[in-house]
């Protein structure tokens, strides 16, 4: 797929600047300036369809989350591209130096969690055994891997819109508004799973951390116990994505998916 192409008929326009950004892991991510007018361009990397990705369901999530994500312009179906209008001034979640970004994360999470579930379902347990089925040579390895899966299984709860990428970089805090971006793998999901990708994707070992979350999340009512089921879901987590990109280290041969391999092995192992 010829990108400069795509924006030529798309947008009608032979003059226009691209710029490429730094953003994204699994996804290329472009400034594009039409007449002064900036926009952000997502573009699939290779072997996306690797992946298992369906983007038919993510523009179903699109119609659900408008009040969340940054206003769409263009979305591709077929190509998996997404084109939504440019925010000055944004930071994500690492950026953002105030005191209360835990909070204010826990917030746009409950506010997608009340939302109106769809009929597809994100199941880590199948994705993960999706992922290690297109391994060739395994570079992590998780501890009573299986044991562990079969004892959450039994207490998985999939009833919730769940985003499941909680990274740095889908959390974008304004000075007027917050926003939650990028939902290629939102589904139903039980709603512990995007609390635990929120906490171990973004290193918040912290209980001081954690638990402006939770007093935000739950509005002061907070179970004791849901801090150590959310721990259970992290250690799922690991699993799941040191595969997924133990995968995508072998297909791309892209260095920052063997880090993060070993970054889930390392936590999960403790």
């Amino acid at each position: 797929m010829n990108l400069e192409k795509w924006i030529e008929e798309k947008f009608n326009a032979t003059k226009y600047t691209l710029e490429k950004t730094d953003k994204g892991i699994s996804n290329h991510n472009y400034i594009l300036t039409i007449n002064d007018t900036k926009y952000m361009v997502r573009v699939p990397k290779k072997n996306h369809e690797s992946l298992g990705l369906q983007h038919e369901h993510e523009k179903e999530i699109l119609t659900l989350v408008s009040d969340l994500d940054v206003s769409t312009v263009l979305f591709d179906e077929k190509e998996g591209i997404k084109v939504t209008h440019y925010i000055e001034d944004v930071k994500t979640f690492d950026e953002c130096k105030d005191k209360d970004k835990f909070a204010r994360c826990a917030n746009l999470m409950k506010s997608l969690h009340t939302k109106k579930a769809p009929l597809f379902i994100f199941n880590p347990f199948g994705k993960i055994e999706f992922y290690k089925s297109q391994i060739k040579e395994c570079i992590v390895s998780f501890p009573n891997e299986e044991n562990f899966l079969e004892a959450l299984k039994k207490e998985y709860k999939p009833n919730t819109l769940c985003h499941n990428d909680f990274v740095q970089g889908n959390i974008l805090y304004s000075d007027t508004k917050d926003y939650l971006i990028d939902y290629e793998y939102a589904a139903k999901n039980d709603y512990r799973f995007d609390i635990a990708s929120f906490f171990s994707e973004n290193n918040i070992h912290y209980i001081d951390q954690r638990d402006q979350f939770y007093q935000a999340y739950f509005d002061g009512e907070i179970d004791p116990m849901i801090d150590v089921q959310v721990q259970a879901f992290e250690r799922m987590e690991d699993i799941l994505w040191g595969y997924w990109a133990n995968m995508l280290y072998e297909q791309r041969d892209e260095q920052i998916y063997f880090d993060i391999a070993k970054d889930k092995e390392k936590h999960y192992r403790g």
